[in-house]
């Protein structure tokens, strides 16, 4: 997958699990970090820099599952498959 694949925008269901099979098949998060960075709320930055500074930082992925499951256009679950399946795809490749 590309960043040619990626939507535009994400409003609906069917973006947020392109996003999701983007997490999985290992985009490189600098291409993920605008999608980021569009769903981030005042409230979301409060929370990320008080996980910033106390050494708690999420990576862009798991930021991006959780604002998408937050945004209700994604389950938790679909988040977390998305996420093991990124894991087990980065330990193929350090094998």
């Amino acid at each position: 997958m590309s960043l040619s694949d990626l939507p535009t925008l994400v409003t609906r269901r069917e973006e947020a699990l392109t996003l999701l099979e983007a997490i999985a098949s290992g985009v490189d998060e600098r291409e993920l970090a605008p999608f980021v960075a569009a769903l981030t709320t005042v409230e979301d930055e409060q929370a990320l820099a008080i996980m910033r500074g106390s050494g708690n930082e999420m990576s862009v992925r798991v930021q991006l599952g959780a604002m998408l499951a937050d945004a209700e256009l994604v389950t938790n679950a679909e988040v977390f498959a998305a996420l093991d399946a990124r894991r087990t795809l980065g330990r193929g490749e350090a094998a």
